[in-house]
C-alpha cells in the first residue's frame, strides 16, 4: 500500500488555506507551553492577516516566531489535509491595511479596540491524507445456512462485502 500522506506544494496550501477561516495561532511563551488559540483570519498574498484585542496574543507574537495551522476532515472518506505556516508576525497599522484592496476579513475581535497582526511567512508546509486511506465498507447482513445449527437457531451472519 502506497502511503495515505501527500505532501502539498506551497500554492496548493495557500488554496486550501483560502478555503478556511479559522485556524490556530501558536505562540511560544518563556518558560512554559505555546500560547495556543483559535483566530480567524483571511490570506493577504502570501500572509495571514487576524484582527486581535491587546493582550498576552499580541505582546507574544511579535517577540517570537509563530505557527499556524488550518485542517480540514471528513469522518466519512477519512480524507483531509492539514496546513502549517511557520514565520515572523508583527501589528500591522491601520493604515496598511487600509491601503490593501483584496483585504475581506469579517472578524470576531471587537473592532474599536482591536489590532491587526500579519503572520509573513518563512515556511509554508501541508499534506493531504489520500482517499486509499479511506474507511471500508460497512458489513453486509448475508444468510448462512450452516449457522443454524451452530447457533441453535438464527440464520444470518455478519461478513466482509469484499468476500464471498
Amino acid at each position: 500500500m502506497n502511503a495515505p500522506f501527500e505532501e502539498l506544494d506551497p500554492e496548493a496550501c495557500l488554496a486550501l488555506l483560502r478555503s478556511q477561516s479559522i485556524g490556530r495561532l501558536a505562540i511560544s511563551r518563556p518558560g512554559a507551553a505555546p500560547h495556543l488559540v483559535p483566530v480567524n483570519y483571511t490570506v493577504l498574498r502570501r500572509s495571514i492577516v487576524f484582527r486581535t484585542a491587546p493582550g498576552t496574543k499580541l505582546e507574544l507574537l511579535v517577540k517570537e516566531p509563530v505557527s499556524f495551522e488550518v485542517d480540514s476532515w471528513d469522518t466519512r472518506t477519512r480524507t483531509g489535509w492539514s496546513v502549517v505556516v511557520e514565520g515572523l508576525a508583527y501589528e500591522a497599522s491601520d493604515r496598511e491595511m487600509e491601503i490593501e484592496d483584496e483585504l475581506h476579513l469579517d472578524s470576531v475581535a471587537e473592532r474599536q479596540n482591536s489590532r491587526w497582526a500579519r503572520l509573513m511567512p518563512e515556511s509554508i508546509t501541508g499534506r493531504r491524507i489520500a482517499g486509499e486511506f479511506a474507511a471500508p465498507e460497512p458489513p453486509v447482513l448475508v444468510a448462512d445456512p450452516g449457522l443454524e445449527e451452530w447457533h441453535g437457531g438464527g440464520t444470518d451472519r455478519w461478513v466482509s462485502p469484499r468476500r464471498p
